[in-house]
């Protein structure tokens, strides 16, 4: 009886492609096994990466279609600003709020293959900043699969590895170049022993690609915490049974703290350029008006607008300072 393919699951940030070349021009074909890629990229990048990724292995590579079957030897990569994820052996595609900021994000496919495969998932966590895709390995570990990281130390960008080395115990830790024969020894190994799908993880899948409602998110999943989301500004859960900690709202937004507080601060800076740009804008049309006023002979007017112009140039300079901008 021949065995059901082992699923690989791949996952890379900055530098993502030129390790992911490297390490799919060394697997061979006839290993029984199927490669889903998410690599982190602008939304507006176009999709080009399957052709150029082709172009360095002997796997069929293509860009993953809204139910497309999963065959063996191929290689199928997340289309740009479309969630990947799985469910019943085929693969579909999502415009669904992003996690830890991306869209693709590596845990909605690292999840829904933990979830979908179990002991026949493997995840691969390569190169890249932040910490996408810990959560996924975890996941994939809960649910009885197997879990590997480059060696952040060799890694090009080594946040991504790092995180989930630091946040859990990793099945396997190795160089980009080691990785290839890897995988060729799980594809032969027997699998390991199958586990049940915790059902905080088989729930918060179904959440993540719309399967189910939001509502009573906070009673099945986690505790509403005193912060707003950094995207929509909703409220935040704080998930249980989460390592590291992560946050979710109604609306899908999801993040890990370091995501979450990068959205913060992206969202601070966002609001100060507003205001800035709001002052200016207000000073112009102050000045203007003084103008107008002097004309017309009305000194104590002018002499009030040109001290309130005076001190918006205050506030102006003061926030463009925070902006860290030369003014």
């Amino acid at each position: 009886m021949t065995r059901s393919p082992i699923i690989f699951v791949i996952g890379a940030s900055s530098g993502g492609f030129r390790a992911v070349s490297r390490m799919m021009s060394h697997i061979p074909k006839g290993l029984n096994a199927s490669y889903l890629i998410v690599l982190h990229s602008a939304y507006n990048t176009n999709n080009a990466l399957s052709s150029l990724l082709a172009q360095h292995t002997d796997l069929d590579v293509c860009d993953a279609e809204h139910g497309m079957e999963i065959k063996p030897d191929t290689a199928y990569i997340a289309k740009v600003n479309h969630h990947l994820f799985v469910r019943d052996s085929k693969l579909f595609l999502s415009k669904g709020p992003r996690e830890n900021l991306f869209r693709p994000a590596i845990d909605v496919l690292f999840r829904s293959a933990a979830v979908a495969f179990q002991n026949r998932c493997v995840g691969i966590l390569l190169t890249g900043r932040l910490n996408d895709g810990t959560n996924g390995l975890e996941c994939i570990q809960k649910c009885g699969g197997t879990t590997i990281i480059e060696n952040p130390e060799t890694a090009e960008f080594s946040s991504m590895p790092l995180y989930a080395k630091e946040s859990m115990e990793i099945d396997y830790i190795v160089n980009i170049q080691g990785i290839p024969q890897l995988i060729k020894t799980l594809s032969a190994r027997d699998l390991p022993p199958q586990s049940p799908v915790p059902a905080h993880i088989r729930r918060e899948n179904e959440i993540a690609i719309k399967i189910k409602s939001q509502i009573g998110l906070q009673e099945d999943l986690g505790t509403e915490v005193p912060i707003s989301c950094a995207s929509c500004g909703g409220p935040l859960w704080e998930m249980k049974d989460s390592n590291p900690k992560r946050y979710r709202c109604h609306v899908g937004h999801a993040f890990s703290q370091e995501a979450l507080l990068k959205q913060q601060e992206s969202s601070v800076e966002e609001a100060l350029w507003v205001s800035v740009r709001t002052l200016e804008e207000r000073r112009n049309l102050m000045t203007s008006m003084a103008r107008d006023y002097e004309k017309k002979g009305m000194k104590q007017l002018v002499k009030s607008y040109d001290h309130k112009i005076e001190e918006i140039s205050e506030h102006i300079k003061s926030i463009k300072s925070v902006l860290q901008l030369n003014v």
